[in-house]
C-alpha cells in the first residue's frame, strides 16, 4: 500500500493510454466504493489494488491479472486471487511475478508450483490439499498452525489419525 501510487505512475507512464485506478484497504470506504464503481462502468481499464481484491469483488469482464511478488502470498490467497478473473466467456490470464534474481523460499517455490499445476476450472480442493501438505495440518489440540504432514504425506497423516482415535477408543 505504501508504494501503490508510485506503481500506478509508473503504470502510467509505460501506459499512457491506460485509465488506471487504485485500490487498497486502507482507502476511506466511499473512496474505495467510488473507485469500484467507475472501474464497473468502464472509466478505468486498469486497477492496481491490494490483495483486498480477493475478497469477493466480482470483476466479470477482467480478464488479465498481474500479481507482483506472488511468492510472498499463500497459496489459498493466490486461488482466491486468480479466481477474481476470467468470470465470463472472454479468455483470462494470471500472470505470477517475483523479483528477478531471487532465491525462493522452498514454500514459494511450491506455492507457485502448485499454481502452475492446478490451473484447470475447478482446482479448488486440489489447491487445498496441496496447501494442506506445504504448510502442514497442525496441532488440532493447540494452537500451532504447522504440522508434520509434509513429511509423511497427507493419506498418511489421515490415517495414522484414524488409528489414533480408534486407539483411544478402544477399538480395533
Amino acid at each position: 500500500v505504501e508504494t501503490i501510487e508510485e506503481f500506478a505512475c509508473h503504470l502510467r507512464t509505460l501506459l499512457p493510454d491506460a485509465k488506471v485506478g487504485i485500490a487498497h484497504g486502507q482507502m476511506n470506504e466511499k473512496v474505495l466504493e467510488n473507485v469500484i464503481q467507475r472501474l464497473y462502468n468502464g472509466e478505468y481499464n486498469v486497477l492496481v489494488a491490494s490483495t483486498l481484491i480477493e475478497n469477493g469483488i466480482n470483476l466479470p469482464f477482467a480478464n488479465t491479472m498481474v500479481i507482483i511478488e506472488a511468492d510472498r502470498l499463500g497459496l489459498s490467497q493466490l486461488y482466491q486471487l486468480r479466481g477474481r478473473i476470467g468470470r465470463s466467456d472472454k479468455l483470462s490470464y494470471a500472470y505470477l511475478t517475483y523479483v528477478k534474481d531471487k532465491k525462493l523460499t522452498d514454500e514459494g517455490y511450491e506455492r507457485l508450483e502448485a499454481m502452475k499445476e492446478f490451473s484447470a476450472l475447478g482446482s479448488g480442493f486440489k489447491i487445498a490439499m496441496r496447501d494442506l501438505e506445504i504448510r502442514g495440518a497442525g496441532n488440532i489440540f493447540g494452537r500451532e498452525q504447522h504440522g508434520h504432514i509434509a513429511k509423511v504425506g497427507y493419506d498418511m497423516y489421515v490415517k495414522l489419525l484414524d488409528e489414533e482415535v480408534k486407539a483411544i477408543r478402544g477399538e480395533k
